[in-house]
């Protein structure tokens, strides 16, 4: 059966528009790099097909022409996870979803090149304070071990992430809370990498809260009255979550100073009740 793959210069000009970030709004992870090797460099970008190239393949269209399937305009960059990601459920991973991903991350890398050097701090501080909002939840003050619903605090976590990279944060039914602007639009570039670096701390804990459950480090029960029940069976892990939520809050509090925006940001902060996350 063909294919209409696409050819090295579509591949190199979608890596290109996106700043070699993967497109995913919940990832953008740089995929090129330098190898030890001087003159070598590592990818692990993939362009990929938002309509598949052949018959049978994730979101397939029949209307589509060869040209059309094989073109730039049905192409999106994506790291190697998120590519095989959108292709294990192409029925949550539409091609709507898509373009929208590929819209924001075009948009998001030309907002990198036209604010470098020029500061608005009137705007970036109104972008901080809705990040402020962001980290004012039950999933950034209480401890692991204390959580309602381990289920809610994966959710709390990827919603904070998708709010901070497109500036929209969003209720459990995915709607819209509060509606700002993203990371990507601050123009101090030392807030810009603080940010950057939060959403590397962000991601990381998905990752390593989706691995303890896979490897059952973390038992998942059933839910009642908002409660869920569950068996943490590392206990170090409690701590590792933690110390990785107190140096996002302690890295977000140092922008808050140097904005001038008052914070008490810290972890973390002890209740005596369930929350709604």
């Amino acid at each position: 059966m063909s294919r209409d793959n696409f050819d090295m210069t579509t591949k190199e000009t979608l890596a290109k528009r996106v700043g070699f970030r993967c497109s995913n709004p919940n990832c953008r992870k740089l995929t090129s790099g330098p190898q030890i090797d001087s003159a070598g460099s590592i990818n692990i970008g993939v362009a990929a097909h938002i309509s598949a190239a052949s018959l049978g393949g994730p979101r397939y269209d029949s209307q589509l022409t060869s040209e059309e399937r094989k073109s730039i305009d049905n192409g999106i960059w994506l790291c190697q996870n998120c590519a095989k990601l959108i292709d294990n459920d192409s029925v949550l991973y539409s091609s709507d979803i898509l373009l929208e991903w590929k819209h924001l991350s075009e948009k998001a890398a030309l907002l990198e090149i036209q604010n470098n050097g020029v500061i608005n701090l009137v705007d970036d501080r109104e972008i901080i304070k809705f990040f402020a909002q962001c980290f004012d939840r039950p999933a950034f003050q209480d401890p692991f071990d204390q959580e309602g619903s381990m289920e809610n605090f994966d959710k709390a976590i990827e919603d904070t992430i998708t709010a901070i990279n497109t500036g929209a944060l969003r209720a459990r039914d995915g709607g819209v809370l509060q509606k700002s602007k993203g990371k990507a639009y601050l123009s101090n570039p030392l807030w810009r990498r603080k940010m950057d670096a939060i959403g590397d701390l962000l991601r990381a804990l998905r990752e390593r809260y989706e691995l303890a459950v896979r490897t059952n480090d973390i038992h998942l029960g059933s839910t009642s009255d908002e409660r869920q029940f569950y068996c943490i069976n590392d206990r170090q892990l409690g701590a590792w979550f933690d110390l990785t939520r107190a140096e996002i809050l302690k890295i977000f509090s140092e922008i808050c100073g140097e904005a001038g925006i008052s914070s008490e940001f810290q972890f973390p902060r002890h209740r005596r009740f369930w929350r709604d996350r």
